[in-house]
């Protein structure tokens, strides 16, 4: 996919397992709001649903990988323009010690700008997996 990566990371005091759970099952509670529907089969469709400054979206992506507990990837296109971008979410979850180190990258954004506004968009995702995840 063409563009810039944006990268954000954290240490979670919960197994992989519980961390993937999060990701997957609980998905709804970590997605800024936003109602997500999958299985997390590799090849099936993935949709998120929500409101966003005051605007309804329907986002939607398919899971390329899903290597519990450990790897998830996952495409994603915001909105039904003919100009929207299409990104790839990778989710790497390794063991640190009783805990997870999560790292997440996106890739496609069209500038550095768009880059660092993802990061900051994506670290408050995860900031949320870890809330969830150490319940």
């Amino acid at each position: 996919m063409p563009g810039y990566i944006a990268r954000a990371d954290i240490d979670i005091d919960a197994s992989p397992v519980k961390v993937w759970e999060t990701l997957t099952t609980h998905a709804s509670d970590v997605n800024f709001g936003a109602t997500v529907e999958s299985d997390w089969r590799p090849g099936s469709a993935v949709v998120w649903r929500g409101d966003w400054e005051g605007k309804s979206f329907v986002d939607t992506g398919e899971v390329l990988e899903a290597v519990a507990p450990h790897r998830l990837v996952l495409t994603h296109e915001s909105g039904a323009s003919a100009d929207a971008l299409q990104h790839r979410l990778t989710y790497e979850l390794s063991g640190r010690g009783a805990g997870t180190h999560v790292e997440l990258w996106q890739d496609g954004n069209a500038t550095q700008g768009a880059a660092g506004e993802s990061e900051r968009n994506w670290v408050q995702h995860l900031e949320a997996v870890k809330e969830r995840a150490e319940r």
